[in-house]
């Protein structure tokens, strides 16, 4: 008899890609509204999910024995369900190219002055702009896993210094230095570009609010990729308008989407994407399932298992 699996998701094509994957073992029950999510979720051994749209329906969930997120980041498993009596999955190693081309895109836009000379176009206005060579400039990456080691190495082609932050000490490769937690004010001083990279958890949510941004070097910018909550909206504004930052580009918030009512929107030096940094591909996702629920069904350990301690 087949295994009954629930396939609840916001992605394009995901369907069609699992369809054409040859999985077997398996049914799978797509749903795309909640009332229906709700009637089918007490038969599903498997649930291959967006995690906000399954969250709050895992309380009755009553077969589940596998959830595999269609996200990397996990935490409204965390944050809208009590449940952690099954194995959680995320999906790992698809978006470090994708954060390198967008962090180093951001980068190379600020510093040659793209924007400005963009308008300056629609105005027929020939005014040249000096700027810094990448040479010159270090990038802090908070949170030097997987992905930071994607950004950093596109970061090393363009001749950047790269510095890491992370919980455990030891070298990693393409990072020039690595700190810890506890250096926290050291790192941020030294860093023309500080990229946050790290997962929602209660170690690090808050970690760069209050007054934490003071430490920064003169003129450094925050690009934000990694979750919301590492700083606060209040404490992020105050850092720009006391000059602690000079500028931030922001593609996750803690509300999203962004409410239009946010002084963020309309603050100089600030850039706001709409959580776009990286996204899912249908057929990316249907491969990573398919691999694991290989090893599902023959009893192994299943990759990037999410451990429900350290949160992530």
């Amino acid at each position: 008899m087949a295994i009954n699996a629930l396939l609840v998701t916001r992605i394009k094509g995901l369907a069609e890609a699992l369809a054409g994957a040859g999985l077997d073992g398996i049914e799978i029950q797509r749903t795309q509204d909640p009332l229906a999510t709700a009637a089918a979720i007490g038969s599903a051994e498997i649930i291959l999910a967006d995690p906000e749209l399954v969250a709050p329906y895992l309380e009755g969930a009553a077969a589940l024995q596998w959830l595999q997120s269609t996200y990397a980041g996990v935490e409204s498993l965390f944050r809208d369900s009590p449940r952690r009596d099954y194995r959680l999955t995320r999906i790992k190693g698809l978006f470090g190219p994708q954060m390198a081309e967008y962090v180093l895109g951001q980068i190379l836009a600020r510093e040659r002055h793209m924007l400005a000379f963009s308008g300056r176009q629609q105005e027929k206005k020939w005014q040249p702009e000096p700027h810094r060579q990448l040479i010159e400039l270090t990038m802090g990456i908070l949170g030097a896993g997987d992905i930071g080691g994607s950004v950093a190495q596109a970061a090393r082609l363009f001749g950047m210094t790269v510095w890491g932050l992370r919980t455990r000490p030891g070298p990693v490769a393409g990072i020039d230095r690595v700190m810890t937690p506890d250096q926290l004010d050291e790192f941020l001083a030294g860093a023309d570009y500080l990229v946050n990279l790290l997962p929602s958890t209660p170690a690090t949510a808050g970690l760069l609010s209050g007054d934490r941004l003071k430490a920064c070097k003169p003129g450094a910018v925050l690009i934000n990729i990694g979750r919301g909550d590492i700083i606060d909206e209040a404490a992020l504004i105050r850092a720009i308008e006391q000059g602690w930052l000079e500028g931030a580009v922001l593609d996750v918030f803690g509300q999203e989407p962004l409410p239009a009512r946010s002084p963020l929107w309309g603050l100089p030096g600030v850039t706001i994407t709409p959580h776009v940094a990286a996204i899912s591909f249908a057929a990316d996702v249907a491969a990573i399932f398919a691999g694991n629920l290989s090893r599902y069904l023959g009893g192994e350990p299943l990759l990037h298992q999410v451990d429900w301690e350290r949160g992530y």
